[in-house]
């Protein structure tokens, strides 16, 4: 029978319906990693300064920005880092802050909000490398696992806390990343130019971000041997025996050398594409680059490092590894044990050789296909970085974000080996639909559980630790904590004090904490030349062992509040003592403890000042008692007022940890002799004319001034 025009029209329609659909979904796969990954970094930008940001970052990206407008090319040296592209980027920002507020489209920002737009640049940065990295993952293994692991990517919250702040880690983490996976890429591709030229690119982005990106280029030169040069090895030999073998080693050095100075070649020309110091000061630029690495990434942290109980210049072989365990969410902690048992055993037999291309592979539980040399590659590198950053003496946990991505690799290939492995024993084997549907589903789950973390823990992803592993409580005394966050809720307490603008505040990181208060913020250091009010002293401070006699002298008085996140207490808030001129440390039912007073003498008055110290609520509204004595032992004069007077509450409401000095001024009776006077005090109710009990400290003579009365001494009147 004749096909009829439709029956001849039908199948070419139903390939351009597929080709259809495999198009909408190539390009809807990405999309939904971008979002995935933009949504939790961009969502409350405006939440605290880290050290880093407020030090340096913000100053840093708004010098950088005005040298480039004004064609300062040497004044863009800002740091030997040299976050040349954290700068761009926050410029970026900068500029699309200006362009907001010039057509009215936002208000002139606060410091946090101006923090937050420059935050943005290198948010959209990781909103584009996701999806570009699961592009060039999908040429390298299943696409089951290279959406699991872009979607590890955009949602572990070790990689969104740094990538959510004006800093280096998360974007050099982006480039080496994207720099390994194009240089694999290359090895196998039919045509390695154009990904060679896309290694080299991404890898001067390394560059100029961070000074460790140099720990990457030896491992391109080897994998491009290793890996790429086979090919070269194959096609220059046939044969077998010594002779053989120099030959390939020959041939794949012939095959990767040219191409890896090609990579570095591509490298240096972006380098100097995009920092403009490089035109005018080379030399300069250079030198500070290398000052850098040699002289801070090569000693201990000037500050101070803690780990496990102790403080320690170097914590050692055990940090980084217990480090990143406490950085894995439970999740990618499984998908890491699965790779485990069901990954690593395939990687180390020979790999099947495949004729149609590196993505050939399908299941890594049968033996290990094509992808297994990949994912072992990405292994290889997560090690070689993990030994390198142990080697240095400085050590901080983010310092290891650019093996992160690879290491969410491996636990995406167990994730995903896992998931069909399940489903295939779930259902038919036959049945393919639900095969399909259970790995669908298994990465909307992924997606869920790894997004109920985040919820849990926003804004302050920083402060999450597995909680396999006890999570913030045990962590605080494992780690070095605090960078920032928990400034802003300090601050917000802050703020609400009826008396904040009674003095100024103390803190160990006055940047930090200065955007949320309203009044000054000095260092720890100045408690003996700033009129302070509050101290707000942070963990990271005494983890360090930082001041610690000064930190002693704060810590005396109890804390008024505690800002604890997720069971780790960042920080303690303190009144610091109320000065006085004459000590006594009298102590009354261990709720008030008098440190000492002061007292002069204005128009007729003698006025008493006592610095409380607030150890417990006192019992009720208590009334105070000051009496004044000749040398004959006579009362000469006397006041019975509220130890608060009429601006402080009543002692009921007295919360421990306040400390309280109202002046308390005593009439004095006309014609009062000359000389020296006692002075002493006490606390009674009101009501039952009981007084409470002087638990502590100089007691007066009973049968001058009665029971439970403190000795304040003598004063002399004129």
């Amino acid at each position: 029978m004749k096909a009829s025009p439709t029956t001849r029209r039908a199948p070419t329609l139903a390939s351009e319906a597929s080709r259809s659909r495999a198009l909408g979904q190539s390009l809807l796969l990405p999309l939904l990693i971008g979002l995935a990954t933009l949504l939790p970094r961009a969502t409350g930008l405006a939440d605290f300064f880290t050290t880093d940001e407020a030090y340096h970052w913000v100053t840093r990206t708004e010098r950088f920005a005005a040298a480039v407008a004004e064609g300062r090319w040497g004044d863009t040296i800002l740091t030997g880092h040299p976050g040349v592209t954290l700068m761009w980027l926050g410029s970026l920002g900068l500029h699309l802050q200006r362009l907001a507020v010039g057509q009215g489209w936002a208000a002139p920002p606060d410091a946090l909000g101006h923090l937050a737009w420059l935050r943005l640049g290198p948010v959209l940065a990781h909103t584009l490398a996701a999806p570009a990295g699961y592009l060039l993952l999908r040429r390298l293994v299943r696409p089951s696992v290279a959406l699991t692991a872009a979607l590890l990517w955009a949602t572990s919250p070790f990689l969104v806390a740094h990538g959510r702040l004006l800093h280096l880690d998360a974007l050099l983490s982006d480039f080496v990343l994207l720099t390994l996976l194009a240089c694999l890429v290359a090895c196998r591709a039919p045509r390695s130019l154009p990904w060679l030229l896309l290694t080299g690119a991404f890898a001067g982005l390394a560059l100029l971000t961070k000074g460790p990106a140099l720990i990457v280029l030896p491992f391109l030169g080897l994998a491009l041997f290793a890996l790429g040069g086979q090919r070269g090895g194959e096609l220059t030999t046939r044969g077998h025996g010594a002779s053989h073998a120099m030959a390939r080693i020959a041939g794949g050095l012939a095959w990767s050398i040219p191409r890896y100075l090609l990579v570095l070649a591509v490298a240096s020309v972006v380098v100097l594409a995009l920092w403009p110091a490089l035109w005018a000061v080379p030399a300069q630029a250079l030198d500070r680059y290398a000052g850098e690495i040699v002289g801070n990434g090569g000693r201990p942290n000037g500050d101070g490092q803690f780990f496990l109980g102790s403080s320690a210049a170097d914590p050692g072989l055990l940090f980084y590894p217990l480090a990143a365990a406490f950085r894995l969410t439970p999740l990618e902690l499984i998908g890491l044990v699965l790779a485990a048992g069901w990954v690593v055993g395939a990687l180390f037999r020979s790999p099947r050789r495949s004729s149609t291309g590196p993505s050939a592979g399908s299941d890594l539980a049968e033996g290990a296909p094509v992808e297994g040399v990949y994912l072992r590659a990405l292994a290889l590198f997560a090690l070689w970085w993990l030994l390198v950053m142990t080697a240095g003496p400085k050590k901080f946990d983010r310092y290891i974000l650019p093996l992160w991505p690879a290491l969410l690799t491996l636990s995406a290939a167990g994730l995903a080996t896992g998931a069909a492995w399940l489903g295939a024993r779930l259902r038919p084997p036959a049945t393919q639909f639900w095969l399909t549907t259970g790995q669908q589903g298994a990465m909307a789950a992924l997606l869920v559980l790894q997004g109920l973390v985040l919820a849990w823990y926003h804004p302050y992803y920083l402060s999450y630790y597995s909680p396999l592993l006890g999570g913030g409580p045990v962590a605080q005394r494992t780690f070095l904590i605090g960078w920032g966050e928990g400034m802003d809720q300090a601050g917000a307490w802050l703020r609400a004090r009826p008396d904040i603008g009674g003095g100024q505040i103390l803190s160990a990181l006055p940047p930090t904490l200065q955007p949320f208060v309203p009044v000054p913020v000095q260092e720890v250091r100045a408690l003996d030349t700033v009129p302070a009010n509050y101290a707000v002293v942070y963990l990271e401070s005494l983890q360090r062992a930082d001041a610690p006699e000064l930190y002693a002298r704060i810590r005396e008085t109890i804390p008024l509040h505690t800002v604890r996140i997720h069971g780790i207490d960042y920080a303690w808030i303190h009144q610091l003592a109320r000065p006085f001129d004459r000590p006594v440390g009298a102590e009354f039912g261990g709720a008030l403890r008098l440190r000492g007073y002061s007292a002069t003498v204005e128009s007729g008055r003698l006025i008493i000042t006592p610095s409380w110290d607030v150890r417990a609520t006192p019992p009720g509204d208590l009334m105070v008692f000051v009496h004044v004595y000749d040398a004959a032992g006579t009362r000469v004069a006397r006041v019975d007022v509220p130890p608060g007077g009429a601006s402080v509450p009543p002692t009921g409401a007295w919360q421990p940890g306040e400390q309280i000095a109202v002046p308390l001024p005593i009439d004095l009776p006309a014609g009062l002799p000359a000389g020296s006077y006692r002075v002493t005090l006490g606390l009674y109710d009101p009501q039952s004319f009981v007084r409470l009990p002087l638990s502590a400290g100089p007691a007066a003579d009973q049968a001058l001034a009665g029971p439970d009365a403190a000795l304040l001494g003598e004063v002399t009147l004129p």
